[in-house]
């Protein structure tokens, strides 16, 4: 009997690009097929969680609540050293004076992250879920947690005075890389398909690996699709990180901890790996 095609997700923002631009083609040149699933990351670190994907990039403090069902690829993330772009808190006042902020409903990762970072700032301010249109938050809120293209949107923009990148503002404060998204795979489907689970690992690498040995042709065939030109991609993905070394452990083992110390996290886990696939 064949086995199930593997289930995965892939978050539908323009910074998950390169590691899914060959993906398909490196996979089937492995001898696989996927069903492959867009959508937030909220949507699919809930989807992988229950069960109805096998594979994602789910938001790094997700994987940490749910370790005891999922575990890590090795060699895969995203995250970055300094200003990621495209996550961004605005606001109308500097972070130490907020007082009510409006989180954003797609991401579990950032929304920690900032109350890290508040903690860091001293300030304490009442957190609110985000509302629609943006004009009737800017008049509710004197800050906002954007992630991912709608983030990327609103700096361009300037609509608000403001802007504080999480990224940059992280390593500031801990002088390592922040990791915003791993790429894990659940236990039981590895334990099942361990063949399958190694060859979407070695076909998303495949892909970063392509695209980051063609960055000006990756920015160009991402423009064709998203609204934002070559040369402003290029930058952007620049500044993203994709792969999963020591620095980035630390930098994640950090997070863990200080995600703890403000009770995000009721401990912080080990990070076990499922080890690099072989490209």
């Amino acid at each position: 009997m064949s086995s199930p095609r593997p289930r995965v997700g892939r978050i539908d923002f323009v910074n998950c690009f390169p590691l899914y631009l060959h993906f398909e083609k490196e996979l089937a040149a492995r001898g696989v097929q996927a069903d492959v699933v867009a959508g937030s990351p909220a949507e699919l670190n809930r989807m992988l969680v229950e069960g109805t994907i096998d594979m994602a990039l789910p938001s790094s403090i997700e994987f940490a609540r749910h370790h005891d069902v999922l575990t890590l690829l090795d060699g895969l993330a995203i995250g970055s050293f300094g200003a990621v772009d495209s996550v961004q808190l605005f606001s109308k006042v500097p972070p130490s004076q907020m007082t009510r902020v409006a989180l954003t409903e797609k991401s579990a990762t950032s929304v920690c992250l900032l109350k890290v970072l508040c903690r860091e700032w001293g300030v304490e301010p009442v957190f609110v879920p985000r509302r629609q249109p943006l004009a009737d938050t800017l008049a509710e809120c004197d800050g906002l947690l954007l992630i991912g293209d709608e983030a990327l949107y609103i700096l361009r923009a300037g609509v608000y005075p403001l802007n504080t990148d999480l990224g940059e503002a992280w390593r500031q404060i801990s002088g390592l890389p922040m990791v915003f998204a791993v790429c894990a795979v659940r236990r039981d489907f590895v334990a099942a398909h361990p063949s399958e689970a190694a060859a979407l690992q070695a076909a998303l690498i495949a892909s970063r690996d392509r695209c980051a040995a063609h960055p000006h042709e990756t920015a160009a065939a991402a423009a064709l699709i998203y609204d934002f030109n070559q040369d402003y991609l290029y930058d952007y993905f620049d500044k993203l990180r994709y792969g999963f070394g020591a620095e980035h452990r630390r930098g994640l083992a950090e997070f863990y901890r200080r995600a703890a110390a403000v009770g995000e996290l009721r401990d912080v886990p080990e990070v076990p790996l499922v080890p690099a696939a072989a490209t």
